[in-house]
């Protein structure tokens, strides 16, 4: 029963914090505008993948994954410089030459199928990535 309780309250407080991290970028997206109303870089980053999050059932799935499973079957994680590290956020573009793995197969199979994303392991966190453009649109940190 205890199990099942803090399973529910970590998924809550990760949807709540997922929740506050759109609130602040939203709110950081005010300043800079250009003439029309919009920064220069809205359109190639965030606003074209606004419809893409992490799902809170994806969060109770990667989580419970690791938690029954543990960590080995991604690999060892690496560690990345301050500034790669930093660089790791939601609208950003995916560094390139950076050290990624991929989700294990046997959890990749059971989340909902993401055409056109991808899941990145890089360091002790997990990154949902636009394949075409290498746009970060989701990250969850220390997972791992």
């Amino acid at each position: 029963m205890y199990a099942r309780t803090g399973r529910i309250l970590a998924a809550a407080l990760l949807v709540l914090a997922l929740a506050l991290s759109a609130a602040a970028e939203a709110k950081e997206k005010g300043k800079g505008k250009g003439k029309h109303g919009r920064s220069h870089d809205d359109h190639h980053t965030s606003d074209h993948h606004a419809g893409a999050v992490i799902t809170a059932g994806e969060i109770t799935i990667i989580y419970d994954y690791v938690r029954r499973y543990g960590a080995a079957d991604f690999g060892p994680p690496q560690g990345l410089p301050p500034g790669i590290a930093k660089n790791l956020a939601r609208g950003k573009p995916l560094p390139p030459g950076i050290a990624k793995r991929y989700l294990p197969q046997r959890l990749v199979s059971t989340l909902p199928a993401r055409p056109g994303y991808e899941w990145i392991v890089v360091d002790r966190d997990v990154l949902l990535v636009a394949v075409a453009t290498a746009i970060i649109v989701g990250v969850l940190t220390d997972v791992l």
